[in-house]
């Protein structure tokens, strides 16, 4: 089965060399190409494909790809969508997986593994090239840790950080001037959301709190220092 495929990229000469390089594939037929949205729009009602290559880099626009990308989807074209691009700002590659919908982000310096992500995006397998997963895993990874760190409140940051310098329940109810009960109640809590966020570690499932774990794992996610 031969895979359809058009190319929208504003520079002529690297889209002149990748589409030669894709037509030396035999199972890949380059149906189309064109340098900027306006004639990307254009050919996409002329043509049948089932890959579409878009550089995020559209005529100086640095998303221009992404909008195009959403365009598609506007114009309810149900296209497999491949961002080509010469740099991997976190922002963008998270943008172009989430909001575009893109099935891959490709960094140019890796054509040479832009058919096999075609194959793998015609054959509707999930694959996130190396040259951007790493960005796209380090940006979720942030924002799981700004979102537990926003559940936490200012108290039980202050508790852990004494728990931490070896400070046992009764001295921080001391020092914070709360009772040892609601210091209690504080890390039962903590405890609870990390339990409800990590279900697959073994000590969380422990019905005593294990104040050292609590703590080890805060520092881990950055919760104190």
């Amino acid at each position: 089965m031969t895979i359809r495929v058009c190319i929208c990229d504003d520079d002529p000469v690297f889209l002149d060399l990748l589409s030669d390089y894709l037509s030396k594939n035999a199972d890949i037929e380059v149906v189309g190409i064109s340098e900027n949205k306006a004639e990307l729009m254009e050919l996409l009602r002329t043509v049948t494909l089932d890959v579409l290559l878009l550089d995020m880099n559209l005529s100086g626009d640095y998303q221009g790809g992404l909008n195009a990308a959403l365009e598609t989807q506007w114009l309810g074209l149900d296209l497999k969508i491949i961002i080509l691009s010469s740099f991997d700002l976190e922002e963008v590659v998270l943008q172009a997986m989430t909001f575009g919908r893109v099935v891959n982000y490709v960094t140019k310096e890796y054509y040479r593994d832009i058919p096999e992500a075609i194959r793998q995006a015609h054959a509707s397998k999930s694959s996130i090239h190396h040259s951007s997963a790493r960005k796209l895993v380090n940006r979720l990874i942030n924002t799981q840790e700004e979102q537990l760190k926003s559940q936490i409140t200012k108290l039980q940051v202050q508790i852990l950080q004494l728990l931490s310098e070896g400070d046992d329940r009764s001295q921080i109810a001391d020092k914070l001037f709360y009772s040892e009960q609601s210091i209690n109640n504080e890390i039962f809590k903590v405890s609870k959301l990390l339990k409800g966020k990590f279900p697959y570690l073994e000590w969380l499932r422990l019905k005593k709190q294990n104040t050292n774990e609590i703590v080890g794992l805060a520092k881990k996610l950055n919760i104190i220092p």
